[in-house]
């Protein structure tokens, strides 16, 4: 996120918090702003890599840990930018790590020309050794790319590939190779611009409800959101406008190209949609298996912005989208996180963890709720693994008792431990009409303690019920408990 960094420690059961943090820690600046952060793990060298864009001295800002552990150490460099780096992108091959980011004039002026995009590339194994002031080398800005992309290279390749997309609309993929590892000479070429289906600019995402307080959601531009290589394949994500099979209205659709960098053609070129919503931000990896899993967003007039995922298998059929976490309300902004991230497991390549936005976790929240999960894509008629470490920890609702004309403590009791919990209580009289609704804020549970909700409930008299349920950071929810409440109208 652009606030701050959070670690979980997997394996068998349930994933452990570790660490939370604000990036200005991590990156050591300051009260600068820092926008349009990326993170990825490099298996080769056991390292974490993350950059930031850092809107106060224009610049892009690069953290290395100094292990495997991200809760440890981290050194950080500054790679000056010629104005301002916008969502700078990170990519990495055997020798070099490579950044490209769109520069435009001023940070803060909306419509700022552009200058074009940069990259640059930075002498790995300086980096990985603990050197804040490793070799660099520079390519840009130029005007004729935009968007540029390094890919994350999970075989090993001494070129790192780069992608681009014309600005506007665009015909073609541009194909870029990075090769050479500086402070020796570094040599940035276009080696192809294969022709792909058009991309154009998609519209905007509409909510259920939406109008003067519901607002659209922005789905940007058709730049490249996502790459990534292996073995001589080369995938991209980008937001496109399409018509879904089946639909009659223009909807945003995700757009997915596979390139052959061998022969430098397009291999697979496809627009992920579904009728009646829109499917925008996508992200992909392959996982160790020769499938390749997509996360995405999808919203529409009757669809509340949720986060699915995608499966294209190895034979190439295409899953429906699965729902990972469904958004509580209409989500209350226009901006809605500009990318997801996904990343294959490097312990279990079977695995495909995925991250992006879900909506709100409060119905009419102002804030966007983050979403991680784990994605298996497993044979048509297998059994599906177990889903684990995603239910929220069970309460139990203890009956009241209480005197007309005083606030109401509701009662219940955590069954499990818990993490960033919400719990959801529901007051309903005796017609079964809901007469108070509260959602708590995020909190730790725990174990077999008391936990409380007031409820003012004036001068209502009689047999009330209430029901409370906890619900996760992902949507999920608890086993509703409910008890009674006791009002005894007040003795003449």
């Amino acid at each position: 996120m652009n606030l701050a960094e959070r670690v979980w420690q997997t394996g068998s059961g349930t994933a452990q918090l570790v660490q939370t943090r604000d990036l200005a820690v991590l990156f050591g600046s300051g009260h600068d702003q820092l926008t349009d952060p990326r993170v990825l793990f490099d298996v080769p060298s056991g390292r974490f890599f993350a950059s930031v864009s850092d809107v106060e001295t224009g610049s892009i800002l690069l953290a290395v840990s100094a292990g495997s552990d991200p809760t440890g150490t981290w050194t950080v460099s500054s790679l000056a930018a010629p104005g301002c780096p916008d969502q700078p992108r990170l990519g990495i091959a055997d020798d070099v790590v490579v950044l490209a980011a769109d520069i435009y004039t001023d940070c803060e002026r909306l419509g700022a020309p552009t200058l074009g995009g940069e990259i640059w590339t930075l002498n790995k194994a300086q980096l990985v050794a603990g050197s804040t002031s490793p070799a660099v080398d520079t390519f840009g800005p130029m005007s004729i790319y935009a968007s540029l992309a390094p890919v994350q290279s999970l075989s090993s390749t001494s070129t790192e590939y780069v992608v681009a997309v014309d600005d506007r609309v665009s015909h073609v993929v541009h194909l870029l190779t990075v090769d050479g590892v500086p402070p020796a000479a570094v040599t940035v070429s276009e080696v192809a611009a294969p022709e792909i289906r058009t991309l154009t600019r998609p519209p905007s995402a509409p909510q259920p409800g939406i109008g003067s307080q519901i607002p659209a959601i922005s789905t940007n531009d058709i730049r490249v959101l996502d790459s990534v290589w292996e073995n001589g394949r080369l995938w991209f994500s980008a937001n496109n406008r399409c018509m879904p099979p089946g639909d009659a209205l223009i909807r945003t659709c995700a757009r997915i190209v596979e390139l052959a960098t061998a022969t430098r053609t397009v291999s697979w070129d496809v627009d992920l949609a579904v009728a009646g919503a829109h499917v925008f931000y996508p992200a992909l990896r392959p996982d160790g298996d020769g499938n390749l899993v997509i996360v995405a967003a999808e919203s529409g007039v009757k669809v509340l912005p949720q986060l699915v995922v995608f499966g294209r298998t190895a034979d190439g059929a295409v899953t429906p989208p699965a729902i990972v976490a469904k958004s509580q309300g209409p989500y209350q902004g226009d901006r809605y996180g500009d990318y997801f991230a996904a990343a294959r497991d490097p312990l279990h390549p079977g695995v495909v963890w995925v991250a992006g936005e879900a909506g709100t976790d409060v119905p009419s929240g102002p804030g966007w709720t983050t979403a991680v999960a784990s994605v298996v894509v497993t044979a048509a008629g297998s059994v599906p693994p177990a889903v684990a470490g995603v239910a929220p920890p069970g309460v139990r609702a203890v009956r009241t008792v209480t005197r007309v004309g005083r606030s109401v403590r509701l009662a219940y009791r955590a069954l499990d431990d818990g993490q960033a919990v919400r719990t959801v209580v529901t007051v309903r009289n005796a017609k079964s009409a809901v007469v108070y609704h509260v959602t708590t804020p995020r909190e730790t549970l725990h174990a077999e303690q008391r936990y409380t909700v007031l409820w003012p409930a004036g001068k209502a008299n009689g047999t009330f019920r209430f029901c409370v349920t906890t619900r996760s950071v992902s949507g999920v929810e608890s086993p509703e408990s409910c008890a009674t409440i006791m009002v005894p109208r007040a003795a003449p």
